[in-house]
Formats: C-alpha cells, structure tokens, sequence
C-alpha cells in the first residue's frame, strides 16, 4: 500500500534569536525556498509559516535518511501549488525541505552545496540586495528555466530581462504609468510575466515543429510525464542506413529512450530547451515502449 500523508500542517516558527549560524535557520530558509522555487512571497515578519500538504510516497533517501512525498501544498491557507515534491523526516513528521516537481533535472536542490543555499546565505548576510518579494517576482520564473545557475547568474539574467522590460516600457508603453496610475514596478512585473510566456510559447512552436503523426493503422501508446535531465546523439546500427546518428533522453528516474530517425543533430537542439521539465513521449506500433521514442511533447 502506497504511503501517504493527509492535511498535514507543519509549522515554521521563527527562530532566529535562538541560533548562531545562517544554515540553522529555518524560518529564513523557507521564506527563500518558497519565493525562489514556488515563486511565493511570504512577508518576513517573524510569524509562523503554516504549510499544509497532501500527498504520495515518492522515493525513501537512504543517504539523508529522509522520506519524499509528491502533492499539493498550501502556504499559509492562502496559495496552493500542486505537483511540489517535500522532503520529511520521522516518517513525514517534519518537513526539511521542498521544490517543484519541473526543475532541478542535475538534482542541485538535493545536494548540500545547492543554489538555494546560496540565495539564502546572500538574504541573510545582506551581501546582495535580494528581498523576499523581488525573488519571488523576478527571480522564481528564471529559476525554473535555469535552476543550476548560481544567485549571482541569476541576478544578471534577471537585471538582462528587466532592462528589456524597460525598453519596451520606455518605447510603447510608457503611457500607461500616468493613464492607468500604475507604479513602475507593476509594469516591470507585467512585462517580464509577459516576456517569459512569449519565450515559452516560441518554444511550444519549435517542439510541435518536430512531432511527426503516426501512419495510419499503427497503434500510438503514450508514456506518463518525465523530467528530461538530457538529451545526446549516439551512433546507432540500423538495418537499411548502417551507421547513423540517433537521439538518446535522459530522464530524472534513470530511465532513457532513444530515435533513430532523420535529422537526429536539429532534433537534438530542439529537445535541449526541455531539459528540467516535463515532458511526455510516445512510441509506435511494434516498437519497444521502454527503449524507443516517436515524439516529444511538452506537458
């Protein structure tokens, strides 16, 4: 029977006066978390964070000792996320940590030298000018393009896409600002939000470019999503081309399908701007549904 955990509320107290190293701070380390992974700002004010979850055993860490559990969680009885994967102690009885379920394909958020870690640090030490609420509005979307990017990699893309979002403010919409009473800062946010599904739009349209329909009469079977952790070409022996240049996913499972068809190195950039997220295959006719891949579609 697969474990699971109900309404399981888990408390963040604030408590900072009682401990002497950044790396034991838990309120901090949540606030953070939760703004740069969930894209949730909390106000850092020194209540308690309340984190309701429900959800499905995923996976047991023998290194960490630590159970992980996939569902849906709430944040203080206000935003809800689904898919989020928690990592628990004591059976589920604490919380240690969480991340959406469509980042981290190199796994840096499980690691001890992570990324999160770093922006935590920087927040707390004040060596760079990172608040709770910019991270969440501007660095969150970045990150879940580009996880393995440090804070400082990450404040360049972001500085890159606001000075765009300026541009664009300054040469068209400008106007807005006095017509509609609206502070500098809505519009940024507006425009980077816009920026950034534009940009996943274009990239909806390159992958439909490559989906291929199945000839008429054979049978299409789908696979459930998957994050993509990396795509490589490999030589592969065919029976009527001989030797050719073929396309090999890597999944965040440890599990790999490969193509053999035309075009394999176009195929291949294409699929590279998945990596980190999920995505759904299939497969055709005869061909093994656990080794060969027709088509990749985005979630």
């Amino acid at each position: 029977m697969t474990k699971q955990i109900n309404n399981q509320t888990y408390v963040i107290v604030d408590n900072r006066r009682n401990v002497s190293h950044w790396s034991k701070d838990r309120y901090t380390k949540f606030l953070v978390t939760i703004a740069l992974r969930l894209g949730v700002a909390i106000k850092d004010d020194g209540n308690s964070i309340n984190l309701n979850f429900s959800g499905e055993h995923s996976e047991h860490n023998s290194y960490h000792e630590s159970d992980n559990y996939i569902g849906s969680l709430t944040i203080n009885n206000n935003d809800t996320t689904s898919n989020v994967k928690i990592c628990t102690h004591k059976n589920g009885a604490s919380i240690a940590t969480l991340w959406p379920m469509h980042d981290d394909s190199d796994k840096q958020q499980e690691s001890k030298d992570n990324k999160t870690s770093a922006f935590i640090e920087y927040y707390i030490d004040g060596d760079r000018l990172f608040t709770i609420e910019d991270i969440a509005a501007y660095y969150h979307p970045v990150f879940l393009e580009k996880p393995g990017l440090s804070p400082i990699a990450l404040e360049k893309e972001v500085c890159a896409r606001k000075e765009e979002a300026l541009r664009e403010l300054y040469t068209s919409q400008a106007s807005e600002l006095t017509s509609e009473n609206k502070t500098l800062k809505e519009v940024i946010d507006s425009q980077i939000k816009l920026n950034t599904k534009v940009n996943n739009s274009k990239l909806q349209v390159e992958v439909s470019e490559l989906v291929e329909p199945a000839k008429p009469g054979l049978t299409v079977t789908p696979r459930p999503r998957k994050i993509l952790k990396s795509v490589k070409l490999q030589s592969m022996i065919t029976k009527n081309r001989g030797e050719i240049q073929g396309v090999v996913l890597l999944f965040e499972d440890g599990t790999s399908l490969k193509n053999n068809w035309d075009d394999a190195a176009k195929r291949k950039t294409i699929i590279d701007k998945l990596i980190g997220r999920e995505v759904v295959t299939d497969a055709w006719g005869n061909y093994s549904n656990s080794e060969w891949f027709a088509n990749v579609y985005l979630k």
